[in-house]
């Protein structure tokens, strides 16, 4: 299979479509990540939170907070890695060396995504364009973003906006 066409079986085609979105709050567990974008404690902590949320362990989808701090160093990220809860639950026995984020949030910014991760457009792109949504619309952005990992193939990318 050439690349041209590995790029279309992957999706590459497929457009982004972005919305505007009634959310409920979002209730994340995991563990938090400051540091260096190629930390390998990034991936341990991703393949981590999979587990837990694929193995059923917790009830949720795989799902990244990433902070746009712009107080760090550069090449330095902020992320919070674990599972977006799928019933928001304050007494869930948390695993060692994992918290409970909150999240208030009403309404957001979503991009939904079909296509394999190697041929989505970047994450500088894709905050662009829901920046963008937010302004058409007259929504003021929170300076982060949920990124649902739902499979191989779906992703789903929220900014919640201030209320």
């Amino acid at each position: 299979m050439g690349l041209g066409a590995l790029y279309v079986y992957l999706g590459g085609l497929n457009s982004i479509e972005y919305t505007v979105e009634n959310v409920n709050n979002y209730h994340l567990v995991g563990r938090m990540f400051q540091g260096k974008a190629d930390a390998k404690e990034i991936e341990d902590y991703f393949f981590e939170a999979k587990d837990f949320a694929i193995g059923g362990t917790i009830d949720g989808e795989l799902t990244i907070l990433h902070y746009n701090d712009t107080t760090l160093a550069k090449k330095e990220i902020k992320l919070f890695i674990g599972v977006l809860l799928n019933n928001a639950a304050d007494t869930l026995d948390l695993p060692a060396g994992y918290a409970l984020v909150k999240v208030p949030a009403q309404k957001a910014i979503r991009a939904t995504i079909l296509a394999n991760n190697a041929v989505i457009p970047g994450p500088e792109t894709i905050e662009a364009k829901l920046k963008e949504k937010a302004e058409e619309t007259g929504l003021i952005p929170q300076t982060f973003t949920i990124e649902k990992y739902l499979s191989e193939t779906e992703m789903v990318i929220d900014m919640p906006v201030k209320n």
